[in-house]
């Protein structure tokens, strides 16, 4: 009794230590991280409020429907079907059938669309309906599978990439820079594009930091001959994020090489680290052979159809989509190389001046370029930059072979990038010898201001973005899909917006009329066709007169030729986009000239189209 006693503090004490926690303990490291995390939240609440009206990006609607497709069948396949990948599957099967049906997706690798799939499941499994019909929809602002899951997904992925900077900086340097790193990024106002743009580009950034973060950890963990075991957990859970950003997209790969590149100068003479590189690379690449052997099997390259696309923008396809929407593409080794060298001449220029430099808002690329003229104590630190530089010059020899797009890949140095830039920055402060800590406080607030200011007038200066349409308004692809039975087939030049509002399976339009007859005739019967601006807003005369687009010249101005067997349709928003179909599927449908306003107008007559 007398031992209890003598154990048991006063109230005073208790309360005394109580407050000491919160004034300088536990205490107050949990509340700077509330307040952290709620900095973070509200700057995600008011971007995305202020920025978002819907998805206007072929991509984030092609990977959304993806994600419902794995979700709903457990199959890997798509109800965007494009032509060229009509051929290159029927090239590849034993009797000739393109599988449109269960056409298999050969451009965008499954990782993040089955990540969108866990979460299409989860609602599912709840009972919450987070893809609605038209009527569903109407009064609705953003379609709710957007709103509600795939942005907070990519918010989500946003903080965790942020949480994994903070620990790689700390790791590196220390905890002041890993914090003023992380605030940079989050005022970046790159970051919030990505995360508002639906591409997965945050998820990519968050395996690729794991990756790092870990492999570092194991390397530096064997250099100081601690437990072998520990070190090898954490070099397996590198390779586990490596192989998880291959399967996310082929832009990670630059940076598993560079990873390689930091693992082998990690060694020493007594530790070689030339079998750790073969074992981290034979990892990633055997978690994500599965997915190669199955495009190998299927279109006969392990990567699918992607890498087809540097053809995209040649003189042979002169727009980014007109080797897709070819059916019977015809390849010349010698004349594509060619092709392909000249566009990248051409584009690299540009990347380099208008993308490159402005990199986490141009100052901090500098710093970063200059430390590779500075050498750091620490080993780790000084290996890494070099892995990481190479990763940079590959991506950036990469990514002229393709659309602007692909530049945003770009985005996932930016960590990186950030993390270096800040430290030298530190180093220069440092030998300033300023003694006062505000105004060393001052000027480093001053350095993320500058990379913030993007982010300020975007959101408070710039007024806010309009609606997505043209061409993307989710009620007029919902009406007009919905005409369509659910087994039936619409040809669109927005296929991607078809297969995610409508729910139909979808073709591209096809670059010829020929080529949509053939695909009409013998592979599947097509019920529907959607035009939109995409086709209608092309310069007039060297495209839709003289151009690839000459023989859908007369159909998009009503005159239908003989043979057509979509002759019934009608006009959506002042003749903006034309619905056309093989028989009268409506009681009422759109005057011509009618807009719809939230949700959609309803039709009003319909009838031949002329």
């Amino acid at each position: 009794m007398a031992k209890n006693q003598h154990n048991h503090q006063p109230f005073e004490a208790t309360l005394q230590d109580l407050v000491y926690s919160v004034d300088a303990g536990t205490g107050l490291k949990i509340i700077r991280t509330v307040l952290y995390c709620l900095f973070f939240i509200g700057l995600a609440v008011i971007y995305t409020g202020r920025e978002f009206r819907g998805f206007n990006n072929e991509a984030a609607m092609d990977y959304a429907q993806l994600g419902r497709n794995l979700a709903q069948t457990g199959r890997y396949i798509t109800h965007c079907v494009r032509p060229f990948s009509i051929a290159q599957v029927s090239a590849n099967t034993f009797n000739g059938d393109a599988l449109i049906e269960r056409h298999p997706e050969l451009f965008r690798p499954p990782m993040y669309p089955a990540i969108l799939a866990a979460q299409f499941k989860f609602y599912d499994l709840v009972g919450v309906n987070i893809f609605p019909n038209n009527d569903e929809f109407i009064g609705m602002r953003i379609y709710p599978a957007e709103q509600w899951v795939i942005l907070p997904l990519h918010h989500f992925f946003t903080g965790m990439a942020g949480l994994m900077m903070y620990l790689l900086g700390k790791n590196l340097f220390s905890k002041k820079i890993a914090l003023a790193g992380v605030t940079t990024y989050f005022l970046t106002n790159a970051v919030w594009c990505d995360s508002l743009l639906g591409t997965g580009i945050p998820v990519l950034v968050f395996f690729i930091l794991s990756a790092a973060y870990f492999l570092i950890l194991a390397l530096v963990r064997r250099r100081e001959r601690k437990s072998r075991w520990g070190w090898l957990v954490l070099f397996g859970l590198s390779i586990l994020f490596s192989g998880a950003a291959f399967l996310t997209s082929y832009p990670a790969i630059p940076v598993i090489i560079g990873l390689a590149l930091f693992t082998l100068l990690m060694g020493t003479k007594r530790q070689r680290s030339g079998h750790l590189v073969f074992f981290y690379l034979t990892g990633a690449l055997l978690i994500a052979s599965p997915w190669l052997m199955n495009n190998y099997r299927i279109s006969g390259s392990p990567f699918g159809l992607a890498l087809h696309m540097a053809l995209a923008g040649t003189d042979n396809y002169p727009s980014n989509d007109s080797l897709v929407r070819t059916l019977n593409p015809e390849f010349n080794l010698l004349e594509d190389i060619d092709a392909v060298k000249t566009k990248w001449k051409k584009n690299f220029g540009d990347i380099y001046e208008n993308n490159l430099t402005t990199l986490g808002g141009g100052l901090l690329i500098a710093f970063f370029m200059i430390t590779f003229f500075y050498r750091f104590v620490r080993v780790s630190v000084h290996t890494l930059r070099w892995g990481i530089g190479l990763a940079m010059v590959l991506l950036l020899a990469g990514v002229p072979l393709f659309n602007n797009d692909a530049m945003r890949y770009y985005h996932i140095f930016l960590p990186f990038v950030i993390l270096y830039g800040l430290s030298f920055f530190f180093v220069m402060l440092d030998r300033l010898d300023i003694t006062v800590d505000i105004y060393k406080n001052a000027i480093t607030w001053l350095v993320v201001g500058l990379n913030a200011l993007p982010l300020f007038f975007n959101v408070l200066m710039s007024p806010p973005p309009g609606p997505v349409y043209p061409p993307y308004f989710a009620p007029f692809v919902m009406r007009v899909s919905e005409l369509l039975r659910p087994n039936e087939v619409i040809c669109s030049d927005m296929p991607w917006a078809t297969a995610w509002y409508g729910k139909r399976l979808s073709i591209l339009l096809p670059q010829t009329l020929d080529e949509y007859y053939e695909i009409n005739d013998y592979r599947k019967y097509i019920s529907g066709m959607y035009l939109t601006t995409l086709t209608k807003d092309k310069p007039f005369i060297s495209s839709l007169l003289d151009g690839p687009e000459k023989t859908w010249f007369p159909i998009m101005m009503g005159r239908m030729p003989p043979d057509f067997p979509l002759k019934q349709g009608f006009a959506l928003n002042k003749q903006d986009q034309l619905f056309l179909t093989d028989s009268i599927r409506w009681g009422i449908a759109p005057q011509q000239g009618e807009g719809g306003g939230e949700g959609g107008q309803p039709p009003a007559e319909g009838g031949e189209a002329q």
